[in-house]
């Protein structure tokens, strides 16, 4: 009985804590060993009797089609270049019109041609550097990667004293002076990679007269990300969490000695004389109306989720209307593999939005963009993948009608979305989608977006298959319909 007593006042004892005190931190564990194939296991929806038809849309052999696009990117990248991805403009961008107008014409599409562009001088940047040197120790900032646009230091390079700006609150930045110094801060603005991060802490930066700007991402991991254009006029980078935090520890360990300085060079060239291609092909209908699906093609690093699950589904889609004879398709199958937006021009979206006359007949507009990735978490410290894929934005500019034949279809097919959509959609057909009587999307832009990390390793066929048998339904399910009975009433009202 004395045993017994003792071990319950023990136990007491330590479930016991004093008001106000915090809990005691458990000590870090080796992570459990995954009891299964990530890949083998993601859950799957079972489809009813009335949607087995859809079942020929394969999601194993849609990512076949991811990875195909991945290794375009890595090729590019192995034939040495630092800036490297489906870069539109480059050797990547015409390996991979070609390989979809292979694809466009194995599937059995006609009228398959591919439409050039002449670009206007496009950023490259050749290569670049960034170490940063403090209390005896150099460090190489190897996730250091410049912003779209970003200028290049002068040939010889720059060798700047790094201040730690915090989260360039205006309570970080008051008083500070922070001219010709290389400013780095933290961001908790997970999916922003735009220049809009953190309530505009780079043009609060700039405005300081910084030469140069690096912002950390707080997202577990040492990765790479690919900003859009920041709109900085001082060189300006990404960095991975790893490397920001350990330029953090070297600024705060110099207090009252000299601080850390951050040596970097960024050559650019501006290229002049590039060109690129939408790729476009046809399944032919029974009427002068069509159906049109985007996909743009280019992308930075492997883009597997961008948007190479995009171009996935649009094959998918072309290879499931392909079979289906030609006198049961009320309307045209256009489908149109873009140039894409990743650069400074995205001269297919301009070019479709110059010509409404393109979208006279078209009923449905469909925009295939980051149409599927796997679930991730940010958890103690790392990234935690799930056998589930992740919910996915959405926009649907169209009817009451066509509201419920899209909100029916996802719910058919398993396609988790986030509770209200969007009223504008983002990405390839925000320039047109208003010159088409209707529109739709589904998007994910999570943790890896615009990263190294956005490999096919996390994209879940399950949801490949999803998204693009829902929305082969809803081509479908619309054939009952009219134009007029897709159109919304007030065009990009709510």
């Amino acid at each position: 009985m004395l045993k017994t007593t003792l071990l319950l006042v023990t136990t007491c004892a330590v479930l016991a804590q004093t008001p106000g005190q915090p809990p005691a931190r458990r000590a870090p564990q080796e992570p459990m060993k995954p009891l299964y194939v990530l890949e083998d296991s993601y859950l799957k929806w079972r489809l009813l009797p009335a949607e087995q038809a859809y079942a020929a849309i394969d999601g194993t052999h849609l990512k076949e089609y991811v990875s195909d696009q991945t290794a375009i990117s890595r090729r590019y990248r192995d034939s040495g270049h630092q800036f490297w991805g489906r870069i539109i403009g480059t050797e990547a961008d015409a390996e991979n019109a070609r390989w979809l107008t292979d694809k466009f014409r194995k599937i059995g599409l006609s009228d398959v041609r591919e439409q050039s562009f002449d670009l206007p001088p496009q950023w490259m940047p050749q290569s670049w550097s960034v170490s940063v040197a403090g209390g005896g120790k150099t460090l190489d900032l190897s996730t250091a990667q410049p912003t779209y646009l970003t200028p290049a230091t002068p040939a010889e390079g720059l060798d700047l004293e790094a201040v730690d700006a915090g989260f360039a609150t205006d309570g970080d930045l008051e008083g500070r002076d922070l001219r010709g110094k290389a400013v780095f801060f933290y961001s908790t603005d997970y999916m922003s990679r735009h220049s809009t991060i953190s309530g505009g802490a780079i043009k609060k930066i700039t405005d300081r007269s910084a030469a140069a700007i690096f912002v950390t991402l707080l997202i577990p991991g040492n990765l790479r990300f690919q900003f859009y254009p920041v709109g900085s006029t001082a060189p300006t980078f990404a960095l991975g969490l790893q490397d920001g935090l350990a330029v953090r520890e070297m600024i705060g360990r110099a207090r009252g000695a000299e601080a850390p300085h951050v040596k970097l060079r960024l050559d650019v060239k501006t290229v002049p004389g590039l060109k690129t291609a939408t790729i476009w092909g046809t399944l032919p209908g029974t009427s002068d109306e069509n159906i049109m699906i985007v996909a743009h093609r280019d992308g930075w690093f492997e883009g597997a989720n961008d948007n190479g699950t995009g171009v996935a589904t649009m094959l998918g889609l072309a290879e499931y209307f392909a079979k289906i004879p030609k006198e049961q398709r009320r309307r045209s199958i256009i489908l149109l593999g873009t140039s894409g937006h990743h650069d400074n021009a995205a001269m297919s979206g301009r070019w479709l939005a110059d010509h409404q006359e393109a979208f006279a007949k078209t009923a449905l507009l469909i925009n295939c963009e980051h149409t599927a990735a796997t679930q991730l978490v940010s958890y103690n410290g790392v990234i935690r993948k799930s056998n589930e894929a992740t919910p996915l934005m959405w926009f649907v500019g169209g009817s009451p009608k066509l509201e419920q034949i899209v909100v029916k279809a996802y719910d058919s097919f398993g396609v988790a979305t986030y509770d209200t959509p969007e009223r504008t959609p983002a990405g390839e057909i925000g320039r047109y989608y208003q010159h088409a009587a209707s529109s739709l999307q589904v998007i994910d832009t999570g943790l890896y977006w615009h990263s190294d990390h956005e490999t096919a390793e996390i994209i879940p066929p399950t949801e490949l298959a999803a998204t693009t048998r829902a929305y082969a339904k809803i081509i479908t399910d619309i054939n009952a319909l009219d134009i007029k009975d897709l159109k919304r009433a007030a065009q990009g009202t709510r």
